[in-house]
């Protein structure tokens, strides 16, 4: 998983957190108010208003129960809605005190659409519309033991239509304005972790997955190698050819990277004409052929600029982490073997294979292929 998609899930699980805290803040307050009123119902003899209210104080209990255990957000949130929008029918339909219950549906499209969303607030705000219809139009049903005048129900349903659309437009907005700023964070990330020009990882997202590699080194002893190389001559390409065909050659030669590196391989732009590339689970030997290849499919580019074309090499330090006690060796090393490829003429891989240690003379062919791991390194104790 990359740096982006971790920050990315991070931003959605601590969106998730905040609107569980909020749940649960509405759920506590919402249970010490019927509490309290049941309590004053208690004491006027409104048993059953008083048992509902207990009741309900009670299932709000019970949810923080069903959460600790269940560890579901989603079943804690569906419970708390429900349990809400029953109480509310209740409300509605009991009249409550002094035939008020009904006033508090106003609360309900609020902040159902802030806890479960555009699509699900709808389908639990139209249920609790469709109850209300059912109280209003059936007062002989055995449940309903508030009447509401043919005007009150005019004006009930035309305001909290008008809260409904208020607060899912709201919603809709914030919720529009999150997924935007969502885009434009990971648009920056992107950019400050990315070259411009060659669109490949910059050096500051490079050292943040040597960061990661190294720690899984520590933790599970994978090897892992990197490749410093450059463009050979590149001032004068730019001196001769001029800046924008240095642009062109620098594309290009990103290009040749993404083809030769393996998918868990990473190219990054080091710094103007350096580049380095990581090479996860992969020892000196291993990351000696890569460099190798790539110097050669390099050395046979031609770059078309203009009319003209230009030919390139690149030179490459190769280093394992085995050889390096932490990553400021590691690329220290890199780069140290890189100058002594200029130093060697360029178009070179330092270090370089030079021979077969003497533990493989006298050895048959088949012997020789199983002592592979035995080629000697110039200026190199590294295991391959």
């Amino acid at each position: 998983m990359s740096r982006q998609q971790r920050e990315t899930l991070v931003g959605i699980a601590s969106n998730e957190a905040s609107v569980k805290r909020v749940v649960r803040w509405i759920a506590a307050s919402g249970a010490l108010v019927a509490v309290i009123i049941g309590l004053r119902s208690l004491l006027l003899d409104h048993l059953v208003h008083a048992a509902v209210l207990f009741g309900f104080a009670a299932s709000m209990l019970a949810n923080e129960f069903i959460l600790f255990f269940s560890k579901d957000d989603e079943l804690y949130k569906s419970f708390f809605l429900w349990s809400i929008g029953l109480l509310l029918l209740y409300l509605a339909a009991s009249g409550g005190e002094s035939n008020t219950g009904i006033l508090w549906c106003y609360v309900f499209p609020p902040f159902v659409f802030y806890i479960s969303g555009l699509k699900t607030g709808l389908s639990l705000v139209t249920a609790l519309m469709l109850g209300m219809l059912l109280i209003f139009n059936f007062e002989n049903l055995s449940f309903v033991l508030a009447t509401y005048s043919p005007d009150f129900q005019i004006r009930f349903f035309s305001t909290i239509m008008f809260v409904v659309v208020f607060s899912y437009i709201v919603d809709k907005q914030r919720r529009d304005a999150i997924t935007q700023l969502v885009t434009i964070g990971k648009l920056y990330e992107y950019a400050a972790r990315t070259d411009e020009l060659t669109k490949l990882p910059n050096r500051r997202d490079m050292r943040d997955q040597l960061e990661t590699e190294f720690s899984r080194y520590q933790r599970n002893g994978h090897h892992f190698s990197v490749i410093l190389l450059d463009i050979d001559h590149f001032k004068q390409i730019n001196d001769n050819y001029g800046h924008d065909a240095g642009d062109v050659v620098l594309t290009k030669f990103a290009d040749a990277l993404r083809d030769i590196c393996r998918k868990m391989d990473t190219a990054a732009r080091w710094g103007g004409e350096e580049f380095l590339i990581l090479l996860p689970d992969t020892k000196l030997l291993e990351a000696l052929a890569m460099a190798e290849r790539l110097r050669i499919k390099i050395s046979r580019m031609e770059v078309a600029y203009g009319q003209q074309t230009i030919r390139l090499t690149t030179s490459c330090g190769v280093c394992s982490i085995h050889s390096a006690k932490d990553l400021g060796a590691l690329l220290r090393q890199a780069d140290v073997s890189l100058y002594q490829a200029k130093l060697r003429g360029r178009n070179i891989v330092i270090p370089q294979v030079t021979r077969e240690r003497p533990a493989t003379a006298g050895l048959n062919n088949s012997a020789r292929k199983g002592q592979t791991m035995g080629l000697e390194l110039n200026g190199f104790d590294d295991p391959v």
